[in-house]
This record gives C-alpha cells, sequence and structure tokens, in this order.
C-alpha cells in the first residue's frame, strides 16, 4: 500500500509541476501593470499593514493624514530619483523593487497570478544605492 502511494504521489507531482508553472507563465502580470508610484503611495499609508498593527491608521483622520503624507513622500521620492526595477524570473513570477533615496529603504513586490502583492521594505546601506550607477 505504501508503495502504491507513492507511485500515486510521483505522479500527482508529475502531471501537476508542470501545470503550475504553466499557469504561473499565462498569469504573470506584465511590466506595465507595475504603477510604482501607486503601489508606494499604498505601503506609504499603511494599507499592507495587518489589523493589529499599532502603526496602522484608524479612524478617518488617521486615515486622511496617512494618505496626505504618502502622498508627499511618494512625489517627493519621484522627483529625488527613486529607482524601479522589475526583474522577471523565467516569465513565471516577477519582483519589483523600488529604492527610495531619501528614506534610504528598497521596497519589493512579487507580480504573480495577474496581481502585484508587497513583499517586504528593506533599509539600505548608505553608499549601495549609489553603487549601479
Amino acid at each position: 500500500a505504501a508503495r502504491c502511494l507513492a507511485v500515486i504521489s510521483r505522479l500527482a507531482t508529475f502531471f501537476a509541476a508542470p501545470a503550475l508553472g504553466f499557469y504561473l507563465f499565462t498569469t504573470c502580470p506584465t511590466n506595465e501593470t507595475f504603477d510604482g508610484k501607486k503601489e508606494l503611495k499604498r505601503v506609504l499609508r499603511g494599507d499592507k499593514l495587518p489589523e493589529d498593527d499599532p502603526n496602522k491608521p484608524k479612524g478617518f483622520f488617521q486615515k486622511t493624514i496617512a494618505k496626505v503624507s504618502a502622498s508627499i513622500e511618494a512625489e517627493a521620492a519621484a522627483l529625488a530619483g527613486c529607482k524601479v526595477e522589475i526583474m522577471d524570473l523565467y516569465g513565471i513570477v516577477k519582483v519589483a523593487s523600488i529604492q527610495h533615496p531619501m528614506t534610504k529603504t528598497a521596497y519589493f513586490w512579487l507580480g504573480a497570478v495577474n496581481k502585484w502583492r508587497f513583499v517586504m521594505a528593506k533599509d539600505f546601506p548608505e553608499g549601495e544605492h549609489s553603487k549601479k550607477e
């Protein structure tokens, strides 16, 4: 019985892996669908924070202030020359990053299944963003 289950498991993996790869390949978002400024605003105003996070704005006034400050910071980042890079991983998924020059922070999104999802933000050292220039 264990041998039969092992064979069935291998067959399922053999057929499921290519099907999953094909699904991810056909639903991978295009580079044009990533709007860096809009995505950065969402992250800066706290939309991607969990509900129980103390930094997530609650109430009308906190949300309004967060929206205004996120818009100002995103526009300032655009004027300061933030870098938007999109890396294609074999057409299956894409990783987009925005390097914010004023706060020395890099923001990362994963593009898969027709959506861009925020993954994380990471501070980078002073000289790291200028190495590629």
